[in-house]
């Protein structure tokens, strides 16, 4: 509740500079379409922040195109598509796109938030079982494969209220050769070397009880990634549904840095 009240000021001041800061450029993970943002898109709404949502190949009115890309070619791909100079904020898969993209000298981004970001997801045999058994599960059946990861990824407290919103902004049809192709990219890609390259701003936000990609990839990102920054919130693989407030304040607080003159002292 204090957090509630803590949003609703701060929204005030947020709104009369928000038209001067990038748009915000929203990319979703794999499994879940890109109306998962719907959210966060109507949240930006509300103080005049402009927002569009990027669909990886694949998904929504992009689902009949090829998905087969590496993480290299899903992050060129968004860059062809998304406005210059905007901030990606990018989710679990689509974090991981927003900082290949972020790698290369020539994109032009203002900035990246990274929402249960990883440079590497397969860092034990642990994952590397698991991609497996999910692999079997999607040739199997697609759309229950999918229908149980959506159920694993909240925290057990918001398990039930968050899987029944996933359902309501996930409706679209997930082929199975797209889920495919979005597994080989988890299990392949690896940023460890690369993300020390990234000089844009770097916010990085991660679950204390998140399933998918613990805590503790964001905070060696944090530790990879020059001046980034790191904050970890109560909630497990969707923070912007779990914990709604709290992450909207650190959307806005983030967009809110690029409205500073450099000239002005407190710009970051």
């Amino acid at each position: 509740h204090a957090a509630n009240g803590r949003d609703h000021r701060s929204t005030n001041s947020y709104h009369l500079r928000m038209n001067m800061t990038p748009t915000i450029a929203l990319i979703h993970g794999w499994g879940t379409g890109p109306e998962i943002w719907n959210p966060v898109r109507d949240q930006c709404a509300s103080i005049s922040l402009s927002t569009v949502i990027h669909e990886l190949p694949g998904y929504g009115s992009r689902s009949h195109e090829d998905s087969n890309l590496n993480i290299q070619q899903l992050a060129d791909d968004a860059a062809e598509r998304l406005p210059g100079n905007a901030i990606w904020v990018g989710w679990s898969l689509g974090a991981m796109v927003a900082l290949a993209a972020a790698i290369k000298e020539n994109t032009s981004i203002a900035g990246v938030m990274g929402l249960c970001a990883t440079a590497k997801f397969v860092t034990n045999s642990e994952k590397a079982d698991a991609l497996v058994e999910l692999r079997k599960a999607v040739e199997t059946d697609a759309a229950k494969a999918t229908s149980r990861f959506q159920r694993s990824m909240p925290s057990s407290a918001n398990r039930r209220s968050i899987t029944k919103q996933l359902r309501n902004v996930s409706a679209g049809i997930i082929s199975k050769e797209t889920l495919l192709s979005g597994l080989d990219v988890l299990s392949r890609a690896d940023l460890t070397e690369e993300v020390n390259k990234i000089s844009v701003p770097v916010r990085l936000i991660s679950g204390t009880e998140d399933p998918i990609i613990d805590a503790s990839a964001a905070i060696e990102l944090n530790r990879l990634i020059p001046g980034s920054q790191y904050t970890a919130l109560p909630c497990g693989h969707v923070p912007f549904l779990e914990c709604p407030q709290l992450f909207s304040e650190q959307l806005f607080e983030f967009a809110q840095t690029f409205t500073d003159s450099p000239t002005n002292p407190g710009s970051v």
